[in-house]
């Protein structure tokens, strides 16, 4: 019996060649392409793409939980057998609340990005958030995974996941380090050598 492997998605192959096709364009001298929008931009700003995408954050945070207790009348067997459930309740309730506050990727959900030359602009829960790129002091992307990684000075990591993420690492990255720097960055070299 012979396993065939299984279909390209399409979408992530005409992604990945839009990744391609702009690194060589950077590469080459170009510059990206702006894009319309009806956002209202600083002077001198301009809007290079408008992207669905995952969108979350990684922090940690406080949780508190409430310790149960109880008054356990009868005999010995049913009072022990009360403090023995309580016990257990409680130490439910604190490993539950310890899991909660530990720092993991939150706020997951779909969002609108804008990428501009100064920034990164997120619609999430009916309001815009804006990671301007002075503020980042380190960039990463998951090409094959489809994430990409903001981390800033002073605010907590974002992460982008999507189809789009390749032409996005391209494209952050040109921002970010400018293009002369592209084919050094290690998470690009899958597109450098393509």
């Amino acid at each position: 019996m012979t396993i065939e492997p299984l279909p390209a998605n399409p979408e992530w192959t005409a992604s990945w060649n839009a990744a391609v096709h702009l690194y060589r364009h950077l590469a080459a001298g170009g510059v990206p392409g702006e894009v319309a929008t009806s956002l209202l931009l600083a002077p001198g700003e301009a809007t290079y793409s408008d992207l669905t995408l995952g969108y979350s954050r990684f922090y940690g945070m406080d949780v508190t939980y409430e310790r149960s207790g109880g008054l356990f009348l009868g005999s010995p067997l049913f009072v022990a057998a009360g403090l023995a459930a309580n016990a257990v309740s409680n130490n439910i309730a604190k490993q539950r609340a310890q899991n909660m506050a530990a720092p993991q990727w939150r706020e997951h959900c779909a969002a609108r990005v804008v990428v501009t030359n100064y920034c990164v602009m997120c619609f999430v829960h009916g309001r815009w958030l804006r990671f301007a790129y002075p503020n980042v002091v380190d960039f990463n992307a998951d090409m094959l995974n489809g994430a990409c990684y903001l981390i800033f000075d002073g605010s907590e990591p974002l992460q982008l996941a999507g189809l789009q993420v390749p032409w996005l690492a391209v494209l952050l990255s040109s921002f970010l380090y400018g293009p002369d720097r592209l084919s050094t960055l290690p998470f690009l070299q899958s597109i450098t050598r393509a």
